[in-house]
């Protein structure tokens, strides 16, 4: 079927470039528009299967007013635009397109891109998938949880970064602001939101509360405004509060915008962030379009106490211990029952029997590889191999070999012909772990992979037909990488055709008590402590903490509690204590660990833990659940020497 396009592009030049290479192919355009209102007149008029739509216009609308207007309508369409960075982006993936093309580009980038673009509109028609909750389905959501205040507001603050990219969002009543209703909303060096008082950040950064309030009487100015770079290098100078917040956090540039709730205040919400040039009109408008939202933010969470809030717990009372409880698989062994986590296994219920690519994405921990695994076993090609391949192990040198395999002799060391990781995935899935990681150059080969379905051996003169499905899966955020120029946008609207976004913990703790029982029971298992439960102190700690490892970090502190139980009842977990983002760049003496040093830390308390075995049944490998090879290595390159165990 012949494809009927409409172009909606402001400049004349990039228009009929446009059109030239689209007829050539054997589309048909059926007219070019230079704004909204055009465009709009056109589509009446011609029709169009699909749109290729500029995002600045002629007019006071852009190509993102048109994108919501299109999807009413269930037309398709493609963005393309000189700008990628970070803000235009996340702007551009509210309104779901089938595609991002950057201008200038040539005929072969028009062309995959459309390809792609066709095949994920196919793809999607066949699940016809439910779309995303939207944004004020999302808040109302959170609201109605029996979650305490402000872990309601680190929800909300993850799903407003849907629609706004920030680091930190403030929210105060314009007038006779009390406490509760003025908080600040801060990333912390995890990128998890904590929520902080106004008088925890003014001790940070050493403001008294007098020069706070003189930046607070002047910011009346800045409503519905928004300040990038230079400009907002400009804006700090008027004011001591801002230079330091902003000079603590590093923050290059804010949005302030107005929101007038039901309850007849004004309240501001001014929104930081990191980068220099995050915040345009695009924002501004996607907030008011967002207005209701915004509004149940403020009235259903900011302003609700936790006294009114209804607690309750899933776990037992401490007056009895509690038993652990037969494993609860709710899905194919992946454990929990929380909302979020039966839209993954709805998901996954509707892509596994298809050949469809799958794009995973969540942080560390959250369990990915057994999401990719489970897609697997409930495909067709269940009896076929599974190949792992995680990028971010891959030596630079030797990418192209591993996934693709070479021929004897095709560089110096190649003693022999090896099979690369596609060619054993034949016929089965090959799952692409930290696709994020994986090099410019070599993203250029797996397109042609994805797009031919062939490989050529490294050293090699034939073509090799394979029938592999892709399954992906990244803690990254690709749209900040494809603005950033690590990765490919060709290959990201690829892969994400059918995307499944996995929860934190920190975003479904009802399913903890299910975890840390499970977990439990597993470990007591295998030891021989005469552990039966977890008290419900113990349990409450556990809900109170935030999670930055989630799922895995869950499964290691269980199994640390119970080796250190001296009890038949777990009555304390010693946790990690969250610390307020910046507060130890801030505190005398203190400075932010390292990775490196987080894990040296925790890899010396186990060996301790296990008396320094290394290998065997109770030795730190198998309670790191890792190769003994790696944790040898890991050991020799953190500089961790026998006498430190002791």
């Amino acid at each position: 079927m012949e494809e009927n396009i409409l172009i909606v592009e402001d400049e004349f030049i990039v228009a009929n470039d446009l059109r030239i290479m689209l007829q050539k192919a054997g589309y048909k355009v059926c007219g070019i528009a230079p704004s909204v209102a055009k465009a709009i007149d056109l589509i009446k008029s011609k029709s169009p299967d699909w749109i290729l739509l500029d995002i600045f216009l002629q007019g006071t609308k852009t190509g993102i007013d048109l994108a919501g207007q299109l999807s009413e309508m269930g037309i398709p369409f493609i963005y393309i635009s000189a700008n990628t960075n970070q803000a235009i982006l996340e702007a551009a993936k509210a309104t779901e397109p089938y595609g991002f093309l950057v201008k200038p580009f040539r005929e072969k980038d028009l062309l995959v891109m459309l390809d792609i673009a066709l095949y994920r509109h196919e793809q999607s028609r066949k699940f016809n998938q439910p779309k995303e909750a939207s944004l004020p389905e999302q808040i109302e959501q959170i609201a109605a949880r029996t979650d305490s205040r402000d872990e309601k507001l680190k929800q909300a603050a993850t799903a407003l970064q849907s629609i706004i990219p920030f680091d930190c969002l403030s929210i105060t009543r314009n007038e006779g602001a009390t406490e509760g209703e003025h908080v600040y909303l801060v990333k912390n060096t995890l990128n998890i939101f904590q929520v902080l008082s106004l008088g925890s950040l003014l001790d940070l950064t050493g403001i008294t509360q007098r020069d706070y309030r003189s930046w607070k009487s002047s910011a009346t100015d800045t409503r519905n405004q928004f300040y990038n770079n230079f400009e907002f290098r400009r804006l700090k100078m008027d004011s001591l509060w801002l230079k330091a917040l902003s000079d603590h956090y590093k923050y290059q540039s804010a949005l302030y915008y107005d929101a007038k709730p039901a309850d007849g205040y004004v309240y501001k919400l001014t929104f930081f962030s990191a980068g220099s040039e995050s915040y345009n009109k695009l924002q501004m408008d996607l907030l008011q379009k967002n207005e209701a939202a915004i509004n149940q933010l403020i009235t259903g969470i900011l302003l609700k106490k936790d006294a009114e809030i209804k607690q309750e717990r899933t776990f037992r009372t401490s007056s009895a211990p509690l038993t652990v409880p037969a494993a609860h698989q709710s899905f194919n062994g992946i454990i929990g029952e929380s909302p979020l986590l039966k839209a993954v296994f709805n998901k996954i219920t509707i892509v596994a029997p298809d050949e469809t690519s799958v794009l995973i994405m969540g942080e560390s921990g959250t369990g990915k590889e057994r999401i990719a695994q489970t897609i697997h076993k409930s495909s067709p090609r269940k009896g076929k191999p599974l190949v792992t391949v995680n990028c971010a192990a891959l030596p630079i040198n030797l990418i192209e070999s591993e996934l693709f395999g070479h021929e004897k002799g095709a560089f110096t060391g190649a003693t022999e012909k090896r099979t690369g990781k596609f060619e054993q995935a034949d016929g089965g899935t090959i799952f692409l772990d930290e696709i994020g990681e994986l090099p410019l150059e070599a993203q250029v080969k797996l397109l042609r992979v994805l797009q031919e379905k062939e490989i050529e051996r490294l050293g090699g003169n034939y073509i090799k037909k394979v029938n592999v499905r892709i399954i992906a899966a990244t803690n990254r955020n690709l749209e900040k990488e494809v603005a950033e120029g690590r990765f490919r946008l060709d290959l990201y609207y690829r892969l994400n055709v059918f995307p499944i976004e996995l929860p934190s913990l920190r975003q479904r703790k009802e399913d903890i008590p299910l975890l840390a029982n499970y977990f439990l029971g597993r470990f007591i298992k295998k030891s021989n402590k005469n552990v039966k439960g977890i008290s419900d102190e113990a349990m409450q700690t556990l809900m109170d903490y935030d999670w930055p490892g989630n799922i895995r970090e869950l499964e290691h502190l269980i199994e640390r509690s119970l080796l250190m139980a001296t009890d038949d009842i777990i009555a304390y977990i010693d946790i990690p204590r969250a610390t307020p983002a910046g507060a130890l760049q801030g505190q005398e003496g203190y400075r932010v660990r390292t990775m490196e040093e987080m894990e040296r830390e925790h890899i010396l308390e186990i060996l301790k833990l296990c008396k320094g075995k290394i290998y065997g049944e109770g030795g730190a490998a198998e309670m790191l659940n890792i190769p003994s090879t790696t944790l040898n290595s890991k050991i020799k390159k953190l500089g961790i020497k026998y006498e430190y165990v002791k």
